[in-house]
């Protein structure tokens, strides 16, 4: 059985708890986020990891983060995914690179979407390429894109207890996926643009979490040009989103974004 991407009532649940305010207690229901142990079982158990995340739009998680990880390449590599939703599995079969399989069963801590490091990669493997030339976007149109983007968040803002992750042109929000784990919600929207099989050579990632070294070394793998979130950007997301000539832009909130590297592709408007 597949998981419905269109399906969320099960991923927000009621949880009684005791509120203070002013030194005064009051008891009352609060919104909390489901989060679920999920395992990948890869080509019959040859590879076999678990993370933590929201059990939701499950295929897209997996596919994703093989792709970020330089495991999966090609859509003709991939034979079948299939979730099984009451076990909590999902199992994939495919032509995957067994270099990157081995350095990220090697590496790979589960958790909640943080467990590995973007510097344990391979960053020379072929998967890690300088990017191409990319999209060219007004900051005005940064600013319209990040309000719209917000405003599909309904489990973020309701909640608080997830990142969101949204793929965008200059002009509209494409994908959208929300997830306990911020590289969790990146690999959503990698790997349903993959299954759908969207061109991202001009296409850029909106986030609500930091852009770190290892989110820059998935977007680089994804043929991404562009990063944007509403919150900070990391030394060494820098240096590598530098290295590979991607764009990051942080702290867009409001009227303000600062732009830290590829600044070329950011227009005044």
């Amino acid at each position: 059985m597949s998981d419905s991407p269109g399906d969320t009532s099960h991923l927000i649940q009621d949880c009684p708890i005791r509120r203070f305010e002013d030194g005064k207690p009051a008891a009352m229901i609060d919104k909390v986020i489901t989060e679920a142990r999920i395992q990948l079982d890869i080509n019959d158990g040859q590879h076999s990891l678990a993370m933590l995340c929201l059990p939701h739009d499950l295929e897209s998680l997996a596919v994703g983060f093989l792709i970020g990880e330089g495991a999966l390449r090609d859509r003709a590599d991939l034979r079948d995914v299939r979730v099984n939703i009451e076990n909590n599995k999902v199992f994939i079969h495919g032509d995957l690179d067994e270099d990157s399989l081995e350095a990220m069963a090697n590496r790979w801590t589960w958790g909640t979407g943080c467990g590995s490091g973007g510097t344990g990669r391979d960053l020379d493997a072929p998967a890690f390429g300088r990017v191409g030339e990319g999209l060219n976007v007004g900051a005005n149109k940064l600013i319209e894109l990040a309000k719209n983007f917000t405003a599909k968040a309904d489990m973020w803002k309701s909640t608080g207890g997830l990142h969101a992750c949204g793929l965008a042109d200059n002009e509209k929000i494409i994908l959208f996926a929300e997830d306990v784990g911020r590289h969790n919600a990146f690999d959503k929207i990698m790997g349903r643009a993959f299954l759908d099989e969207i061109d991202l050579s001009d296409k850029m990632v909106l986030m609500t979490g930091r852009l770190s070294a290892e989110i820059v070394s998935k977007a680089v793998a994804c043929g991404l040009t562009m990063l944007v979130s509403r919150s900070a950007v990391t030394a060494l997301g820098a240096k590598l989103a530098g290295r590979f000539g991607l764009t990051l832009v942080g702290f867009l909130r409001g009227k303000r974004l600062n732009v830290y590297t590829g600044f070329d592709r950011v227009t005044a408007d």
